[in-house]
């Protein structure tokens, strides 16, 4: 019996690393289809797609069928929120470099200003995914209900980042596990607290309508 269950946690084991690493692979490759620049942002909405529906249970039969075919369908799209965010965010940091340079209260106060800003920014940059695959919004749309979970649930979003910087110092610290899990065992975690954060503001919802 221990040894069946044992087994058994080997080969489910086995079954995840394979995992990541094949969705690494492909996340590395179609980033680099892209040219970098114009392949990182569809690859990572493909990414989480597939990573979506770990999450939930949902088999994923014909995976590497799945991850490009959302790289395609996605590649228009996922470019121009990419360029959006991007955009947002030079300006923010920019301006935050910008006005801590002068001296005066003026600057200080368009210092702190910036300063929101660019938290506002991380706190959109940790939703902004999986927000894209799991609601059918527009660009912008996307970046409003993004934004409002973010404020709506500060706890989720403390777990969000510290999940982001362990990852980062585990990388750092192993760097040999790169090429297996890479950017993929993140995006399965922070997409695993997005779902279950979304999973809470539906059950709020639910119960305030029955209210």
């Amino acid at each position: 019996m221990q040894g069946g269950r044992l087994l058994a946690g080997v080969l489910a084991l086995c079954n995840w690393v394979t995992h990541f690493a094949l969705l690494n692979l492909m996340w590395i490759g179609c980033t680099l289809l892209g040219g970098i620049i114009f392949g990182i942002a569809p690859s990572t909405v493909a990414l989480y797609t597939v990573t979506r529906k770990a999450a939930m249970g949902q088999p994923v039969p014909r995976l590497v069928k799945t991850f490009f075919a959302t790289f395609r369908q996605e590649f228009f799209r996922a470019n121009g929120l990419t360029l959006t965010m991007t955009s947002v965010g030079v300006v923010c940091f920019y301006d935050l470099h910008f006005f801590r340079q002068f001296d005066g209260i003026l600057f200080d106060i368009l210092s702190t200003v910036a300063l929101i800003c660019c938290l506002t920014f991380i706190i959109v940059l940790m939703y902004i995914f999986p927000v894209y695959v799991h609601y059918d919004l527009k660009v912008l749309q996307t970046i409003k209900q993004a934004l409002f979970i973010g404020f709506l649930k500060p706890s989720n979003l403390v777990l969000m980042i510290i999940t982001g910087l362990s990852t980062y110092y585990f990388f750092i610290s192993f760097p040999g596990f790169i090429p297996i899990f890479g950017f993929t065992i993140f995006a399965h975690l922070n997409m695993w607290l997005g779902l279950k954060c979304f999973e809470n503001i539906e059950e709020i919802k639910v119960a305030g309508e029955a209210v």
